[in-house]
């Protein structure tokens, strides 16, 4: 599949994590990754591939070649999800812990995945994703989009951290917890306010950088937060079917310190292992 996209830092960040993934062993059977592409100036002139930072003023475009076809329609993968729902599940949070133990994390969009020929859905487009080694506190903006704030998957960290980043707090307060519970919980019907709230309590008296620093420890239940929530939102009945509602209500209400460390794990324990349920 070939695409035509404007030049911009997240179009670069899902080349350079696609790179990472590549040297992934067998990492073909979990994600889609950009496999090469081509710089082109304003003229649609095709640019060499090069860092100097003249060539790199001069991008404006690029063609970027994906060896498979991504349907990103939203029916398909819904109704085949329902069929192979614990299989897949499985599949997709073993995907995740995958890219944690290679130092990066999957941010959802709206259409986070797709099913292939080997009936196993695969992670793609990780224009939004992490690579944690090259996040720094100068640089989190560029990470820390504020179109992320739309994103109705992103955790309440990732939330919390690109809030603070454009609406920065000297001391955080009671009101401040009001304001910031309520924009996090619009779309978000299945969040439980007080549980929010409690949570957001905690930073009362601290500043934004401190309050991004400590959400910094839990990096790695990001993705599965959001993958929780996708799942309750979309698939309750069979997560209930599967009993894994109350595991996955559980993750997304608990504080961030207390989130399931072993949840791939219990996961795969709960929908293969009959006698651990």
């Amino acid at each position: 599949m070939t695409l035509f996209l404007e030049n911009s830092f997240s179009l670069n960040n899902y080349i350079s994590i696609s790179d990472r993934i590549k040297n992934i062993p067998m990492y073909f059977l979990y994600f889609v990754t950009i496999d090469s592409f081509k710089n082109l100036d304003e003229h649609y002139k095709v640019l060499p591939i090069s860092n100097s930072s003249l060539v790199q003023r001069e991008i404006r475009h690029k063609i970027i070649y994906i060896d498979k076809y991504v349907d990103i329609g939203k029916n398909g993968f819904y109704t085949e999800l329902s069929t192979n729902f614990a299989k897949y599940i499985y599949h997709i949070f073993h995907a995740c812990s995958i890219l944690h133990e290679n130092k990066m994390s999957f941010t959802l969009s709206s259409y986070p995945f797709i099913s292939t020929d080997s009936n196993l859905p695969q992670l793609y487009d990780f224009s939004y994703s992490f690579y944690f080694p090259n996040i720094q506190f100068h640089n989190l903006k560029l990470y820390f989009s504020r179109s992320l704030l739309q994103n109705p998957y992103i955790s309440l960290d990732v939330f919390l951290i690109t809030h603070l980043l454009y609406h920065p707090i000297d001391k955080w307060c009671s009101e401040d917890s009001e304001r910031i519970s309520g924009l996090f919980l619009d779309r978000r019907e299945k969040i439980d306010i007080n549980s929010i709230k409690k949570h957001l309590s905690y930073f009362h008296n601290y500043n934004s950088k401190q309050v991004i620093q400590y959400l910094f420890q839990f990096k790695y239940t990001w993705t599965y937060y959001s993958l929780c929530y996708f799942v309750i939102i979309h698939y309750s009945d069979l997560l209930k079917h599967f009993s894994l509602y109350e595991i996955f209500y559980s993750y997304i209400h608990a504080s961030f310190k207390d989130r399931n460390n072993d949840l791939v794990r219990y996961i795969h324990r709960v929908l293969f292992y009959l006698d651990t349920c």
